[in-house]
């Protein structure tokens, strides 16, 4: 059995020094070490690390940086590969290697710990010792990330169906709560409700081309006032509450959807939910707002950042069609 680990710092690759968390180069053996100490198994790791930082300062860059590191590996003789990340932005870094390594015949799997290493409520090597496991026992392809949140479960997630984490909460959860499976006495338990929207093919995906997107995300609050659209403004999506809907008496909102129109700026409405529309989806739908079916807000986020970032048309589809199709089992 032979594994590669790919190490990008986040918590699970730091220490504490001075009361404050940086990474550490020595911390990713750490992991390792306490790994074999405590596995029964035999497995030959081979390491890479594309770059080392806390999870917070990922910018497009850095998903560049590390969707080339797994492209140069993605066709080697591994069994499988484990990415150590941080917690803070794991959804935004597994989604998009998630649309990136579409159909890999082989798990690349996401870790991240929610204390450093050396403290004993961290999960890190729990996650990562499942992650060892779920490899082993091919229990899928594709990109997931495992993680054991508060209630002692260890649950393993498609890398494009993470929400946004709760605040002040380091869980992880699936939207619609279709995680892939779950960990139960050492066994892996398949999530009966897991469902998926099939797509009949694959859809090429560009990684970022730099820092930013120049996607605009909104987020709905009751006294919002909606922002100015820039020059470098390319689409905007708007996240919703959790019924699927928006303020549609917002003073400015039709000024702000027919400037992006008539900017050829598209607006997607992200957070919707499967059934019966509430009234106030009809102001928004007659000023062309474009409604995703149910998703991961940060799937859809980086799914239009990585379709944007292409050139042209993708197959005479254009990117609002992309948008609606299901891409790597993110609907």
């Amino acid at each position: 059995m032979k594994i590669l680990v790919v190490f990008t710092g986040g918590t699970i690759g730091s220490v504490v020094n001075d009361g404050y968390i940086s990474p550490s180069d020595n911390t990713r053996y750490q992991l390792i070490e306490k790994y074999n100490s405590l596995a029964k198994r035999e497995v030959d790791f081979e390491y890479d690390e594309p770059y080392t930082l806390l999870s917070e300062d990922v910018t497009g860059e850095y998903l560049g940086k590390l969707g080339e590191c797994l492209l140069a590996h993605k066709d080697k003789d591994y069994d499988g590969i484990i990415v150590t990340h941080g917690t803070d932005t794991v959804q935004y870094s597994a989604a998009s290697m998630a649309y990136l390594l579409q159909g890999i015949n082989k798990p690349v799997i996401f870790v991240s710990s929610n204390y450093v290493l050396d403290d004993p409520r961290a999960n890190g090597l729990d996650n990562f010792a499942y992650a060892v496991e779920f490899i082993v026992n091919k229990q899928g392809t594709g990109v997931f990330a495992v993680y054991r949140n508060g209630d002692g479960v260890v649950y393993v997630h498609r890398g494009n169906r993470l929400l946004p984490h709760l605040p002040c909460d380091d869980n992880l959860y699936s939207v619609g709560d279709m995680y892939y499976g779950h960990y139960e006495k050492n066994r892996f338990v398949p999530n009966p409700n897991y469902r998926v929207t099939a797509s009949d093919k694959k859809y090429e995906m560009s990684l970022p081309k730099k820092w930013n997107s120049g996607i605009l995300r909104i987020f709905p609050y009751p006294g919002m006032e909606y922002p100015k659209l820039s020059e470098q403004t390319r689409a905007v999506i708007l996240d919703s509450y959790h019924s699927g809907t928006i303020c549609s008496i917002t003073p400015g909102m039709k000024e702000f959807f027919a400037t992006a129109k008539a900017k050829n700026i598209p607006v997607f409405l992200a957070g919707s939910n499967p059934g019966t529309d509430y009234e106030s989806v009809k102001e928004w739908k007659e000023l062309g707002v474009y409604t995703l079916p149910q998703a991961s807000p940060i799937a859809m986020y980086i799914k239009l950042w990585m379709i944007m970032d292409l050139e042209g048309i993708l197959d005479g589809m254009s990117v609002n069609d992309i948008m609606m199709l299901s891409v790597s089992e993110d609907f």
